[in-house]
């Protein structure tokens, strides 16, 4: 693939904006569905989720322990076409903020994110989550 539409871009910029709204609103079959049947949630050295089963984890552990306060952020996504028509790759920034401690950010991340073409849809086929590098 040689570019990305303008449509593409938009799905692209959708997909995430429904990542950010699912995780913190504790929707996890929603959130899953924006992953490729084996979609991977990565930080290295620390966890690595893989799969329907193991994404829906991150869900619950986003709602236990955050209570429903905190609010993810995707800034700065920068999508360029991948090895074919049916991939893209993707940076961009993270920020997890804490509203139950006055919105204190408690995460910054940059991503490096595979995007596959799944259906007609853009699906997430694997999400790293690091520090800058």
């Amino acid at each position: 693939m040689t570019s990305l539409s303008t449509e593409d871009r938009l799905e692209i910029a959708d997909l995430f904006a429904r990542y950010v709204h699912t995780v913190d609103s504790n929707q996890p079959d929603a959130w899953v569905s924006l992953f490729t049947p084996d979609g991977a949630f990565d930080i290295p050295g620390l966890m690595r989720m893989q799969g329907p089963d193991e994404l829906r984890g991150m869900v619950a552990t986003v709602a236990t322990q955050g209570g429903g306060k905190w609010r993810h952020q995707i800034t700065n996504i920068l999508a360029e076409p991948g090895s074919s028509d049916d991939e893209a790759t993707v940076k961009a920034y993270g920020l997890v903020t804490d509203w139950g401690n006055g919105g204190q950010p408690m995460v910054f991340t940059d991503y490096r994110i595979t995007l596959r073409r799944v259906g007609g849809a853009w699906r997430i086929a694997e999400l790293i989550a690091g520090g800058p590098g």
